[in-house]
């Protein structure tokens, strides 16, 4: 900006220079040629002053003849002056130098408005060009802001499923360690002998009906679906992960014996941590039932697998 302001400086000084030499040279052109061509006196013949325009004959008549008898001349042709060769460097005339000097003023008028229109396009451009900048920017802006807002929720999300599942996980803890307390409880025994507290197993299934004999079995876990069959064994579950642990697979069976639904639960599981969880439900989608077409469309029962305490699963 400021060399295009420099620059038209430059040119309006040498603009006006060229324009003060142009009438500089033009007045002293008028001055020399001007003084030169001033024409002479124009030069004529003398005519002799009589008393008739027609007079006749070369000598004069006297005075006191009378004018009626003169004889009347014949008519002469009066010499034309002779008019001066106009001068070889005419003047120029004031309507040619205004002429000029308005065509000249015309044009520099036009080279001004043309560079001042040029200006005003280059300005409208570049005010243009700075707001696109600027709405890219703010486009650009807002996707990043809906980005971090995105990664915060995702993370917030993920924070709480795992506050969620510590919660579960502690309070399976909690379910276990007031399973097996003294001071917990209703107060009242459950068993089939004699004395105080919960016959069984430590490692045993609190919904087993079973309260004696030693280990887990063959494989340790069970199932409960009321009026219904295991076809096979209960598929075992793949541990990827050293846990222990009780979990308890709700089931949901059809009328064909298919498991159509398998989601773990609080009551009676002892570790909900998310690797036994996924493996007991993966386990038990695999499981078949006899079929019962007197069934109801959707039974529901569980599955318990065992993890660790010394078995194979």
């Amino acid at each position: 900006m400021m060399q295009g302001r420099e620059k038209e400086k430059k040119e309006r000084a040498i603009g006006v220079i060229g324009t003060a030499v142009f009438h500089g040279v033009l007045l002293l052109l008028l001055l020399i040629l001007g003084l030169s061509s001033i024409p002479q006196e124009e030069e004529g013949i003398l005519v002799n002053f009589g008393d008739s325009p027609t007079g006749f004959g070369a000598t004069e008549p006297l005075r006191n003849e009378p004018v009626s008898e003169r004889t009347t001349p014949p008519a002469t042709s009066t010499p034309t002056p002779s008019t001066p060769p106009p001068p070889s460097n005419p003047t120029p005339s004031r309507e040619q130098l205004v002429t000029q000097n308005y065509e000249q003023s015309a044009a520099v008028k036009a080279a001004e408005k043309a560079k001042q229109e040029a200006e005003k396009k280059r300005i409208e451009e570049e005010r243009k060009r700075q707001t696109e900048i600027d709405r890219q920017k703010r486009i650009e802006e807002e996707q990043r802001k809906a980005a971090e807002a995105e990664r915060q929720r995702i993370l917030a999300e993920e924070k709480r499923k795992q506050e969620e599942m510590e919660r579960q996980a502690q309070a399976a803890r909690t379910n276990v360690r007031g399973a097996f307390s003294r001071t917990a409880g209703s107060g009242s025994s459950e068993g089939e002998t004699t004395g105080t507290g919960n016959q069984g197993a430590l490692t045993g299934d609190p919904n087993a009906t079973s309260r004696t004999g030693t280990g887990l079995g063959s494989s340790g876990n069970s199932f409960s679906l009321g009026g219904r069959s295991l076809v096979g064994s209960l598929p075992k579950p793949v541990e990827n992960c050293n846990e222990e642990g009780v979990v308890v697979v709700e089931i949901v069976v059809d009328k064909a014996g298919k498991v159509t639904a398998a989601t773990s639960i609080l009551r009676g599981s002892r570790n909900l941590t998310p690797c036994l969880r996924k493996a007991a439900e993966e386990a038990a989608m695999r499981a078949r039932f006899n079929s019962d077409a007197n069934a109801a469309h959707e039974q529901k029962g569980t599955i318990t697998y065992y993890f660790g305490f010394g078995s194979s699963n």
